[in-house]
């Protein structure tokens, strides 16, 4: 959530290959004899090893053989009351975004680039589109919504 002055209200957690408390997690599991892999990168993107597979940390890892294993896709969820964030702000947005747009802009630089186009009077498709052209002139290698 954005609000005046580029004011970021609430950002989630990334799961990224070097997020340390993910990185944590599945090191307890491999200690406990789970058979995967800490996250590991090639030039075609991060990856884990489970058993003799390997998945692409880019795709849902659902099913039973990697859920058994305690690979997990459950979504971080957090509930945040939108009346009292934004309370007392003209220029508010609601930015619900993919790694492919934050791996190369900030939480912050997304607000403040939200909010001097809302203030310009662009629309909140135009801002997305904007949004997504920014992306891929930094080189976002990745999906972008």
């Amino acid at each position: 959530v954005v609000g005046d002055g580029s004011v970021v209200v609430f950002e989630t957690r990334d799961h990224s290959p070097d997020d340390m408390i993910e990185i944590e997690r599945l090191s307890r599991g491999a200690d406990l004899g789970l058979d995967y892999s800490i996250p590991e990168c090639s030039m075609s993107g991060s990856y884990l090893r489970v058993g003799d597979f390997q998945y692409a940390l880019c795709r849902s890892l659902e099913g039973s053989y990697v859920t058994s294993k305690g690979i997990v896709s459950d979504a971080d969820v957090t509930n945040i009351n939108l009346t009292t964030a934004l309370a007392g702000r003209q220029y508010n947005s609601l930015v619900l975004a993919c790694d492919g747009l934050l791996e190369v802009m900030s939480s912050e630089e997304v607000g403040r680039e939200v909010v001097l186009m809302r203030k310009a009077g662009y629309k909140a498709d135009e801002v997305a589109k904007n949004l997504c052209g920014q992306a891929l002139k930094k080189g976002s290698y990745d999906n972008i919504s």
